[in-house]
């Protein structure tokens, strides 16, 4: 049995999908395994509020070492509304915390 040019063409494109696909997932998983530094770019009004929202919302002790380790899924997964609720901080604020975000490639520049 011969295979036609447009069997192979078609199988061709299969594979190539294919591999596009492992390389996203593959992406997908390095990024939640991924961990980022964002100490040296926090104040420490923001920081207390971070520590504020990972107290209220996942009842979890957020520390000043740990932002030269943060998981990038937790800081992916950050709920900017809820942010905006807790006392002490502004919208100046807020805007800087987003602005970080997007020099980590967390946030897209149409949510800033």
């Amino acid at each position: 049995m011969m295979i036609t040019s447009e069997e192979f063409d078609l199988a061709i494109q299969l594979i190539a999908e294919y591999k596009l696909q492992l390389d996203k997932q593959l992406r997908d998983e390095l990024d939640k395994n991924h961990k980022i530094n964002i100490q040296g770019d926090i104040k420490g009004n923001t920081f207390r509020v971070l520590q504020k929202y990972y107290q209220q919302y996942y009842d979890s002790k957020l520390q000043w070492e740990d932002l030269k380790t943060m998981d990038r899924h937790l800081l992916e997964t950050i709920d900017y509304e809820k942010i905006k609720l807790l006392k002490g901080y502004g919208r100046m604020s807020l805007f800087n915390l987003k602005k970080l975000m997007i020099s980590h490639s967390i946030l897209d520049k149409d949510e800033l």
